[in-house]
Order: structure tokens, then sequence, then C-alpha cells
């Protein structure tokens, strides 16, 4: 059996000799007297490690299920505040108030954007190497409130449920991350561990501005988590990627009631269009989670000025999702098939085409890192052992793919996003905060 001296203990785990015999004063650390020395065995260290371990995981435990009660009322206090994608001031708003709330926290908080660019960005400890937890700032419109439940920004609860407009999506994931940072911040030596918060707006666009401009200014992580509220047994590694494309079919003014002169409906010849894009077939995906192939939409039609002139023009917004073995370059190729053939068909039909935004689709290894850290982190704290997915829609680890971070998507549970009695279930928020800080617990290996 090896024994240490306390200074050999204090360089193993780079620590004050002072803290080493602070522990054996405590009993907390067992040790021998040996003159006026002490000395540790191998299997007393072991100890120490094992129960230091459980009584970090105890502590955390403890701190979300007090705090369950604060989670629910900052969440009220974010619903109450819209942030929805069309008015980019709100979004800004809503930065500005979280900033002062983080702060308020003791948190290093630092803002910037504008509008839709907005965002907010705490980080907690000093590691080398950091770990992303991020949320969208933005929502989708409220639609009809008459079509509502409940008022969409009340944050009314009924039967264990908050209801609103941006409770899943993502203002829940936001209280439940900062909380996890909190129940954590008194415990563990911030020199071993680094959590970067980012907030951001200009994500229900798919133009992802808020987390473009964090990436531009520059953040040194090695993977993250997407706080987006779901099903408790499904784990998101993965989604499709997205393509939206504009066409203008172009046709000829005429009269409606003219005998002679009929012009070039150009509603119909989009109708053509249209057709021939809904037959697309693409490849089956070699990714047996993206079992649901690829979709082409078209989700925008306009077109005419007045139901007596013959329209001369039609715009069509596409929309298109493919797994990431398929890119941009081949749906690009589909398409212009598509218009090659009906030109050569129609002579007057006349379109043209310009690309919007997108990013490829991604998926990461299960054998990642953070696929098993949260995957251990929710076994032991809800006994679920999820089931791996891939999402249909996109999100921001679409982009962060590009920059090599692998992205997982894990929020508390809630329901009817983008839809009317949008919720999440209230439980879940202290749940999910454990989850996320025994996740950031066993990346850095802070129990050992």
């Amino acid at each position: 059996m090896a024994e240490y001296s306390v200074t050999d203990i204090a360089k193993k785990l780079k620590v004050s000799t002072r803290t080493i015999q602070r522990e054996i004063r405590r009993g907390k650390l067992v040790a021998n007297r040996v003159g006026r020395k002490f000395l540790i065995s191998d299997v007393a260290l072991e100890r120490y490690f094992q129960k230091d371990a459980l009584e970090l995981e105890e502590k955390v435990t403890k701190f979300c299920q007090s705090k369950k009660y604060d989670m629910v009322n900052l969440l009220q206090r974010l619903v109450a505040m819209p942030s929805e994608a069309d008015i980019p001031e709100s979004q800004e708003n809503l930065a500005k108030f979280l900033k002062a709330t983080l702060e308020n926290m003791g948190l290093r908080t630092v803002m910037y954007g504008e509008g839709e660019s907005s965002t907010v960005h705490a980080t907690f400890g000093y590691a080398k190497k950091g770990l992303l937890f991020d949320c969208p700032l933005d929502t989708v419109p409220v639609g009809d409130p008459d079509r509502w439940s409940y008022p969409p920004h009340d944050g009314l609860i009924k039967n264990g449920k908050m209801y609103g407009r941006g409770t899943a999506d993502c203002k829940a994931g936001i209280v439940a991350m900062i909380y996890s940072v909190l129940a954590l911040r008194e415990y563990v030596d911030e020199h071993k561990v680094r959590v970067e918060l980012v907030f951001d707006g200009g994500e229900q666009n798919g133009q992802y501005v808020g987390m473009q401009s964090t990436l531009d200014r520059g953040i040194d992580v090695e993977a993250g988590i997407v706080g987006y509220a779901g099903n408790a047994h499904e784990l998101a590694i993965g989604s499709r990627g997205y393509h939206r494309y504009k066409f203008r079919v172009k046709g000829k003014a005429a009269h409606t009631g003219s005998r002679t002169h009929y012009g070039i409906n150009a509603i119909t010849k989009a109708a053509a269009l249209i057709r021939e894009l809904d037959m697309i077939t693409f490849p089956k995906s070699k990714y047996d989670l993206f079992w649901f192939g690829s979709r082409i939409t078209p989700a925008i039609i306009e077109g005419g000025n007045a139901i007596n002139v013959v329209p001369d023009e039609c715009v069509i917004d596409i929309d298109t999702r493919i797994p990431p073995d398929l890119s941009r370059k081949q749906v690009d190729a589909k398409i212009n098939e598509v218009i090659k053939k009906l030109k050569k068909q129609d002579p007057e039909f006349s379109v043209t085409m310009t690309y919007g935004a997108g990013n490829e689709g991604y998926v990461i290894k299960k054998t990642d890192k953070i696929i098993g850290t949260v995957l251990n982190a929710i076994q032991t704290t809800i006994n679920i052992k999820p089931e791996l997915i891939v999402n249909g829609q996109a999100h921001v680890g679409n982009l962060l793919a590009k920059y090599k971070i692998p992205v997982i998507v894990k929020g508390p549970v809630g329901g009817n996003v983008h839809s009317y009695d949008e919720y999440v279930a209230i439980d879940s928020l202290p749940q999910t905060s454990e989850i996320y800080a025994k996740t950031i617990v066993d990346y850095f290996e802070l129990k050992k």
C-alpha cells in the first residue's frame, strides 16, 4: 500500500498544502501521523475522492431542487417579455434584462450586438477548454391570441405546466442553464472548469446572426448543448440541413377580359414549377437516424396585382431539408434540372432563382464525449436512458458544426413548439438544471 506526504497530495491535486491539512483536520481525509508529518495512503485518497464526489452530487441536487420556485419566477418574467423574431427591438430588450439579471447573480457578463443580433454572453470558470450552453432569445409570433387557452405572455401554470410563447423554445432552457452554473459556483474550483453561456438573437429566421457574431468574436469551446425543450426520452445528436431559395417567375400583364391580348400568366407558370419541384427525389441517407429523408416545401407564394390583370410576376419561397450526406450543391443541381426541363417544354417559361440562407446537416459520432457525459447525467438524475435521435428541424448546431463544435440538444420537458398553448413542465426545470450541472462536473472531471 503506497503512502504519500501532504506535499505530494497537494501537488497531485494542484492545491496548497494548507488545503490538504484543512481536509485532514476536518476528518474528510484520513491520514496517519508519523512524527510531525502526515502520511496518506492510496486507499484513503480513493475513499476521499469517492466521498467528495458523492457530496458534490448531493449538493447539486439539493441546490437545484431548492431553487425550483426561483426558476419558475424567472421563467415567468422572461415569458412576460415578448421577444418575437420579427420585432428586433424586443430581442434587445430581453437581452438587456438578462445581462442585468446575470450580473446581479455575480456572473461575468457582456452584451453585444443590437436588434436581432443582440447576444448575452456570460462566462463561468477559467479553464483552457470550454463547454457551450446556448439558447436563442427570439421566439416565433404569438399568432391568433384567441386560439390560446391562456394568455401567451402570462406564464400561467396549470396542472404542473407553464403555458406561454417561448416557454419551450427556449426560455425554460435559459433558466435551467443559468441555475446549473449557480449550483456549482460555490462548490467547485473555477480554475478547473469553463462554461460559456450564450443567449443569442436572430435564430428563428435561420440566419443565426447572434451566434455568428459570437463566433466572429472568438469562443474557444470543445462541445455545446442547446436547450430546446422536448421529450425527456430523446436526445438529439444532429439535424437536417436547410437551404432556402426565392424564385421569381416572369409573365406578361394584360387585361383579363381582352379579346386579343392574353398575356402570360406568371402564376400558372409558377404552378408548373411547383409541381416539378414537388416530384424531386433524393437518395436515401446512409445514416439510419435520418430515416425520414429529405423534403422540399413551397412555403410562400405571392403574385398578382389586381383581379382583372393577368399577373406578370409570381414569387415563390422554397424551403429544403436534407440529411448531412447531401449538400446544397446537389439541391442546386436538381433544381436546375427542373428549370432546364420547363424551359425546353415551354419557351414562355422565365424564372430567376436566388439563394437565401442555409447550413448543411450534421450528426456527431455516438462515441463523442458530450453524448456519454449527458446520458450519464440524465441516468443519475431521472433514471432514464434516452433514445439517440436527430432533428428534422435545423438549429444553431448546424452553424456550429462548420466550426467543428459538436452540439447536442437537451432541454426541459415541453411541447407545442411554434404552435398554440406552448408549454414546459415545471418539475423538469430543476431536473434539467441538475442534469446540466452534473454534465459540467463529469465533462471537466471535477470529481477526480
